[in-house]
């Protein structure tokens, strides 16, 4: 095997050992294959609507544009139909793209001049600052997304006069189509490859990022729901700008970001440091480099960060190619000459810098010992609601706001308490009507007589709180602890009845609170 091939193999083996390792610690504590993300069974359940029963929605019952991947939901759904629907298939996807992403790296490296060494650090780069275990515990959709987007790089930066001009609708079909941050990278190559003047190459990438964007888009307003899945919509507008109040808070609310996710901003420092070194004749280096951290930038003014390690994940992998790739394509005296002339003009930041440089490999520590507790998380708290509700509301009309767990386990007619699958409550988000008095009007509405929540919006007076479920050292769960309510009597007696016959089959681990008598 050629010797940039023999190193994608070995540091795809101590992926798979590293995860292994996760999935096994957390296989000790539950005894059952989990995933460390609801989502994950949000993206399960679609894909399974969508096999067997031609639904694009998180239940076989009405239609629900929930996830922002289009791409991997209809992947997962042909997997399904082709070998059955497993719990395992995601992992599986998962790990093909992996080895996807580390072959066609390593043939990037060769075709780039790296020696064996350099391609080994490119590919360990990956493996440690995505960083990748934790993104297998998840199995969602990011590192095919990552593929995708280095890929695209590739083409337009480097293949563009090369490459025929169909294939450029092609990647910007599967650009936006794996994740809609995809969009981000695909302007930019667009304006990129108008300033080369190409012209039909630019218009074809574009026209193909429109393509899933405004299928589904339009499809989804025809079913009466947003152009845009309820996942974007409530996570970018209502957690970005509603929640802040004014563009003035908005704008504070970098300033947050930027505190609590550092490694991010070490990235986005690496690539503006590295991008005036890049002096290779086609100016190439300084266009990978350049286009890396406005995407970067981008993200940073309009998406989110954060929740187990992954909605940055591309942009950490995508800001280590481009910095490793101008070290080790420039001088390397000039690369230290220009980063110690940059540390002298200011002692103080270099001082900063240097302690921020240690925050993705902290992360990446960090996400180990995380991602394997969440996946026990996800086991104890989603996933034992599920098989709850599957006992004895399979058939019912029930409300969650957790609902991925229970939408991929149980047939119950699900309603998403929080937004994302029914829109009901997305409106009530939006309008700023998400209040105990609206949503019990919509709950009763709906004929909701159960439902599974959390936290303070669920307080109205009417629902009767008759149980409550708690984890411990949680991880990922939005909340330790999760509540069983009744909204009448007669759901009350019922709802009792069930949680007492199946407090047997709860974990040790999981505590119940029984609610005090009246």
């Amino acid at each position: 095997m050629n010797p940039h091939k023999r190193q994608a193999l070995l540091v795809l083996l101590i992926s798979m050992l590293a995860a292994s390792a996760g999935f096994a610690l957390a296989w000790q504590e539950t005894g059952e294959f989990c995933y460390a993300l609801d989502d994950s069974f949000i993206m399960m359940a679609l894909s399974k609507n969508l096999a067997f029963h031609q639904n694009w929605g998180l239940t076989q019952h009405h239609f629900s544009s929930t996830a922002s991947s289009p791409l991997f939901a209809v992947l997962l759904a042909l997997a399904d139909l082709l070998f059955g629907e497993h719990i395992w298939m995601p992992l599986l996807i998962n790990i093909a793209a992996l080895g996807g992403l580390y072959f066609f790296l390593s043939t990037l490296c060769e075709n780039w001049g790296f020696e064996v060494w350099q391609t080994r650090w490119m590919l360990l780069g990956i493996f440690i600052f995505m960083p990748v275990p934790v993104l297998l515990f998840g199995s969602m959709e990011h590192l095919l997304h990552t593929l995708i987007a280095l890929a695209c790089l590739n083409l337009a930066l480097e293949k563009s006069e090369s490459a025929g001009a169909w294939l450029f609708l092609f990647f910007g079909a599967l650009l936006s189509g794996i994740r809609y941050e995809g969009l981000f990278e695909g302007g930019l190559l667009v304006l990129w490859l108008w300033s080369q003047k190409r012209w039909t190459k630019g218009f074809l990438l574009g026209f193909g990022m429109m393509l899933p964007l405004c299928w589904l888009g339009f499809y989804s307003m025809l079913q009466g729901w947003f152009f845009l899945p309820n996942s974007l919509v409530l996570k970018a507008y209502g957690m970005n700008v509603q929640e802040t109040g004014s563009l003035t808070g908005f704008i504070l609310s970098w300033l947050s970001k930027a505190a609590n996710y550092p490694h991010c901003m070490v990235a986005m420092l690496a690539l503006f440091l590295v991008k005036d070194i890049a002096t290779d004749g086609k100016n190439r280096n300084s266009a990978w480099t350049s286009i890396v951290l406005l995407v970067s930038l981008l993200h940073f003014m309009l998406a989110r960060y954060g929740h187990v390690y992954r909605y940055e994940a591309y942009l950490m992998a995508l800001a280590w190619i481009a910095v490793w790739k101008t070290l080790v394509q420039e001088s390397i005296s000039r690369t230290v000459f220009s980063f110690t002339s940059w540390f002298k003009k200011s002692p103080a930041m270099a001082i900063l810098v240097l302690c921020l440089a240690l925050s993705p490999v902290y992360r990446s520590v960090e996400s180990f010992a995380n991602g394997s507790k969440a996946i026990v998380n996800i086991f104890e708290q989603q996933v034992q609601t599920a098989r709850f509700v599957k006992q004895y509301y399979d058939r019912d009309i029930i409300g969650a706001i957790d609902v991925g767990a229970i939408a991929y386990y149980s047939d119950c007619r699900l309603e998403d308490l929080w937004g994302l699958g029914t829109m009901d409550f997305a409106r009530l988000k939006l309008q700023n009507r998400y209040r105990p008095a609206e949503i019990d009007s919509v709950c009763r509405k709906l004929g909701i007589e159960m439902a599974i929540a959390y936290g303070n919006p669920i307080r109205e007076p009417g629902w009767v709180k008759a149980e409550s479920w708690a984890i411990r050292d949680n991880r990922v769960c939005a909340r330790d602890t999760v509540d069983f309510y009744a909204l009448n009597p007669q759901a009350l007696s019922r709802l009792e009845q069930n949680l007492a016959s199946f407090r047997e089959r709860l974990p040790a681990s999981v505590i119940v609170i029984p609610e005090p008598a009246p």
